[in-house]
Formats: C-alpha cells, sequence, structure tokens
C-alpha cells in the first residue's frame, strides 16, 4: 500500500510547478520517505500558497490508518467531513514504491509520472498533545489502483491534474460531489514502474500495455 514515496525536485521546480508563495520546508534529493518521518505538504494559508513540514501519518483517535486513507470515506463520516473540507492538502512527489510477494520472491517496483513531479491529494490536522509543541500532520488519500499498479495493491495514491490543484487547496472553492470527482484514478499510460533491486537501486524501467488506453 505505497510502502514509501520520493521528491527529488529542487524547491525552485516546486515554486515554479506549484506556483508557490512560501517555502518553510523543503529537503531535496529524498529518494525514499517512509511513513511517519517528516514530509513536505502544500497547504493555503492566510492567502498564500505554502510548502511546509508535516509528518507523515495522522494522530488522531478516529482513522484506524493514519498513513493513508481511502478517498471513498470521505464525507461518509462527520469527523472525515469536518477535515475535507477545510484541511486539504497537496503532497509533492517524484514517485511512490509498491511491493508484492509471489512465494519467496519479493517485487519491488518505483512508480513515476512521465510528466515528472505530480501532486498527491492528501489532508492534514494539527496533533496537539497535553504537553510539548503542536505536531502537523498529513495523510495521503487512495483511490482505486490501475491496471499498472493493481497487481501490486488494490488502491494507489489520488493524483490530482494540475488544473484541479487549485481547488483543491482552496476552502469552500468546490462541493464535496466536486472534490470527491477529482480523487479519480490516475491512467496508467501516463505511468512508468522500475523494478527496484534488493539493493535499493532502479533497474530498466517498464511501462504499462498501451492497449488500456481507449
Amino acid at each position: 500500500m505505497c510502502q514509501a514515496i520520493s521528491i527529488t525536485a529542487a524547491s525552485s521546480e516546486l515554486t515554479e510547478r506549484f506556483e508557490l508563495d512560501n517555502v518553510l520546508f523543503h529537503t531535496s534529493s529524498r529518494y525514499e520517505i517512509q511513513p511517519t518521518e517528516s514530509i513536505s505538504a502544500i497547504i493555503h494559508l492566510k492567502n498564500e500558497r505554502v510548502l511546509d513540514e508535516f509528518r507523515w501519518g495522522m494522530v488522531p483517535y478516529w482513522a484506524k490508518d493514519s498513513v493513508r486513507m481511502d478517498s471513498l470515506q470521505l464525507f461518509e463520516k462527520p469527523i472525515y467531513d469536518r477535515i475535507a473540507n477545510k484541511q486539504r492538502c497537496v503532497i509533492p512527489c517524484n514517485g511512490f514504491y509498491v511491493t508484492r510477494t509471489e512465494g519467496k520472491e519479493v517485487q519491488r517496483v518505483k512508480i513515476t509520472m512521465r510528466s515528472g513531479t505530480f501532486a498527491i491529494a492528501g489532508l492534514y490536522d494539527v496533533f496537539r498533545p497535553a504537553s510539548g509543541e503542536e505536531m502537523r500532520t498529513c495523510t495521503m488519500l487512495m483511490t482505486k489502483a490501475n491496471g499498472l499498479i493493481a497487481p501490486y495493491q488494490p488502491q494507489m495514491p489520488a493524483i490530482l491534474e494540475q488544473e484541479d490543484i487549485s481547488d483543491w487547496l482552496t476552502r469552500g472553492a468546490c462541493t464535496p460531489f466536486k472534490l470527491k470527482n477529482m480523487l479519480r484514478m490516475m491512467e496508467s499510460v501516463r505511468m512508468i514502474a522500475i523494478p527496484v533491486s534488493e539493493s535499493g537501486e532502479a533497474e530498466m524501467e517498464f511501462e504499462a500495455p498501451r492497449t488500456e488506453w481507449v
């Protein structure tokens, strides 16, 4: 279920691609970010589009899986509805990793987009412990896997189209129906899968079958 992601783009590239007004946190060349580690995410804050630091994985009492959330559950429960309406974010990404096991063999691939850096839809929250500093946390939204990813897992990250990013980030810009419609499956023909060796190095890439594109 998307065990890790990578973000290798420089802050200048992210600023241009996502029209950022302010960069408060970003470290480039991170080839494998694991859940619970610090991650860069974009939010709309005080009329600015800001890239800031978040913990990948919420710390809520209401979610069983705080690292990933099924987008089909959005707006079905009051707590989801509150966060989905007011606390949406975008997680910049260059690739994500999926794994499957066949017998004793473990196959791991890195999934990238042909267009380069892409935006994963997410939600964020602020966890305030009884003592200590507040913690900004986020989770990525998942949708049905396409033909390239389905052999590895039933769901994939919900990747936003470039034209949907502004509405996704802006509070009150869209109805729940339109927001959920943004979280559709990305066509596999727009992706590339790169097998990863046991050493963690990427091998020769392979592409999605062209017969899926209609």
